[in-house]
């Protein structure tokens, strides 16, 4: 195909719908470029005129830390005289100041009548979001298809990074590319013909099935995970399946475009694992306890106390105490293995016992028992017998109340020197709510007199140890001129609506403070103020206003499930056009995990201080860190330790390559920069 003909089709309204964009440059200083195609500004928001009129040359969009390697891999490419083509390592392209996107680049050689190179011809795929990319190239797949020499290059960008399957509508198959062969074990001749289910997992529902073949078949594209068999082992694909239509708008046959994520899943669920077992006693944790009664249907619960317990560790020590608590879980479980109940440890010397699905009398009975047997059941420490006395209290109330309500009953039965107390709705809540109604004042108060106020904790850099950042955090400052803990106010201003005019404030004041200074700083947002209209149309206006977005960091502060991700990507992806960036805070607690970086495109990970306070000596902490740390460096991501309070901790973070710290070891916050 000579070079006319490329120019034909790239200048056609066909080639100009896709996410491919194509240039024609040519071998000169800085590549002029002769031709490209309209899509350029869609994909890159840069004009095609600017090309034309050689205002802009294509050299000089690439990153300059990439730009000596692309310029190496295009003249190993030349000087091979048989070289027709080849592919770039992905590199960086300048879309606005200061903001790029990662390319795949698919160069074609075009020789002259004397064998000497006269133009380049790049085909180039965004793959900062190859998920976009291969969703509108499924779209296009008719069009595709009609038209083999563009069907050729994208197919050159998929097989490179995807793995590709065709079906007939019986669901047998009949093409798969070299990447599926590669990662399943399967041969073609092995698979072609067979049907599509041969690739099954073992442990996949049917009604995951039924869901996808209803979608397809319904003209739709169906999203989602997958657990394929392998020929010799299986691996896990994030799948999107589309129905290619005729013109006639019937079904013809069916494209799988899947991308192994094998790695992400098993790195998931070790954390998984890891976060959700107590390091001290191998049971659960307060997080596995939360995701447990979120999956209930009719959960019951207890928290099992250990009276005067801070008496045993002053008299026989720390160590010693730890092997109480632990001879107690012993205790506990043995008597409830055999139920349907479940052994939980969340802090100190306190146990909970969980059952997802029983009768508060069975419960009940269970529960008295167990008391029973503890006072009969004497722990020794070192040469003595001590019989323990616990406090329990019991909650049969819904599950977002279950866990507060039985904390509230256990108040009452220490108070009280109870054995076992049942939560019922006349537990006095006065205290609770006098306290609730001085902070409301006092909140109300101090938005009036303007006395919500932000201080700012230095981030630091690992490398060079120099103050690099910062994170604002709010405070109000009392008439005294004490600075005040959001843990005081913070929750009760989300009951009494004054939490929205805290978040604007905060904002201002951080926005303000940080106006004329190159430095780039951090402010909180929980998924609340992100779905919130009024918080989102604040946090835009103030992005226009200030026009520094590219010293932002928006760092969400997680502490309910993500369940409109849809809304949540539109609001990352539109800040992020403002130059902002994006930090997932207290990450391996909660509901954080691999699946929201992915799907957030975090730019930091702060890991959560939880983790980090004792990394120096708890080695499964160092082992969680250390899965996180390994997960954000193949994503690009750059790691924050929270709560470095000293040089030891300090020290540990440097050795588990984490890029940045944060904690009193080097300042508390602080009321001015």
């Amino acid at each position: 195909m000579n070079l006319e003909t490329y120019r034909s089709i790239i200048n056609s309204e066909l080639f100009n719908v896709g996410p491919v964009v194509i240039f024609i440059w040519e071998n000169k200083e800085d590549w002029p470029v002769l031709c490209v195609s309209k899509n350029i500004e869609s994909q890159y928001s840069h004009k095609a005129d600017d090309f034309l009129s050689n205002r802009l040359k294509y050299a000089s969009l690439i990153h300059e830390d990439d730009l000596d390697r692309v310029f190496l891999e295009v003249s190993d490419a030349s000087s091979s005289q048989t070289s027709t083509s080849f592919i770039h390592k992905p590199y960086r392209l300048r879309t606005k100041p200061q903001t790029y996107k990662w390319v795949h680049d698919t160069t074609i050689i075009i020789r002259d009548s004397n064998g000497d190179i006269s133009h380049f011809i790049g085909y180039l795929t965004d793959v900062t979001q190859l998920k976009k990319l291969e969703t509108k190239t499924l779209e296009q797949n008719q069009t595709l298809l009609k038209h083999e020499a563009l069907l050729k290059s994208y197919k050159l960008a998929m097989d490179e990074s995807s793995i590709v399957s065709k079906s007939d509508l019986q669901g047998h198959i009949t093409y798969v590319n070299d990447n599926f062969c590669k990662i399943s074990g399967y041969s073609r001749d092995e698979v072609i013909g067979r049907p599509h289910s041969i690739l099954r997992g073992p442990e996949s529902k049917a009604s995951l099935f039924k869901e996808l073949w209803n979608t397809i078949q319904n003209k739709k594209v169906w999203h989602g995970r997958l657990l394929n068999r392998g020929k010799s082992s299986n691996y896990w694909v994030d799948a999107s399946i589309v129905p290619v239509l005729d013109e006639n708008n019937e079904i013809v046959e069916y494209i799988a475009v899947q991308h192994d994520i094998t790695e992400v899943i098993q790195q998931q669920q070790i954390l998984d694992e890891l976060a959700s077992t107590d390091t001290l006693t191998g049971y659960g944790n307060r997080y596995k306890l939360n995701n447990d009664i979120r999956e209930s249907t009719n959960p019951v619960l207890a928290i099992v106390n250990i009276d005067n317990f801070a008496q045993i560790n002053d008299f026989y020590g720390h160590v010693q105490g730890d092997k109480v608590i632990k001879s107690l879980g012993k205790i506990l479980n043995s008597q409830i293995e055999k139920e349907h109940s479940k052994l939980y440890h969340l802090q100190g010397d306190e146990y909970v016992i969980f059952d997802s699905d029983t009768s508060a009398e069975v419960f009940l009975n269970i529960m008295n028992r167990l008391i029973a047997h503890i006072k009969t059941s004497p722990i020794k420490i070192l040469d003595d017998e001590i019989h323990l006395n616990v406090s329990t209290a019991i909650s049969f109330e819904t599950k977002d109340k279950l866990l507060v309500s039985a904390d509230m009953a256990l108040k009452k039965a220490k108070k009280e020197n109870k054995n076992l107390i049942v939560y019922t709705d006349d537990i006095s809540l006065n205290k609770e709510y006098e306290n609730n109604l001085k902070w409301t004042k006092k909140i109300k108060e101090a938005i009036d007199d303007d006395r919500i106020t932000p201080v700012f904790q230095p981030i630091v850099n690992n490398l060079n140890n120099h103050w690099e950042k910062y994170e604002a955090l709010v405070r109000i400052k009392d008439e005294d001129g004490t600075l005040i803990s959001p843990y005081f106010f913070l929750e009760i201003s989300k009951k009494t609506k004054h939490y929205n005019s805290i978040t604007k404030i905060m904002l201002r004041k951080s926005f303000e403070t940080f106006k004329d200074k190159e430095i780039e700083f951090s402010v909180n947002l929980t998924i609340h103020d992100i779905l919130d209209e009024d918080i989102n149309t604040y946090i835009f206006n103030i992005l226009k206003e200030y026009d520094i977005g590219n010293r932002v960091v928006f760092e969400i502060v997680e502490s309910e499930s993500i369940e409109n991700f849809e809304n949540i990507a539109i609001f990352v992806n539109k800040i992020k056009s403002y130059g902002a960036k994006i930090a997932i805070d207290d990450f391996g607690t909660g509901y954080s995990n691999f699946e929201y970086l992915m799907k957030l495109r975090a730019d930091y990970i702060k890991i959560d201080g939880s983790m980090i306070k004792n990394i120096d000596t708890n080695t499964d902490a160092q082992m969680v860190v250390s899965t996180i740390v390994d997960f954000a460096k193949k994503m690009k991501m750059k790691t924050i330790a929270e709560f470095v309070e000293n040089e030891d901790i300090y020290t540990k973070v440097i050795e588990l390559g984490i890029d940045y710290s944060q904690g009193y070891y080097f300042s508390k916050p602080l009321d001015i920069i």
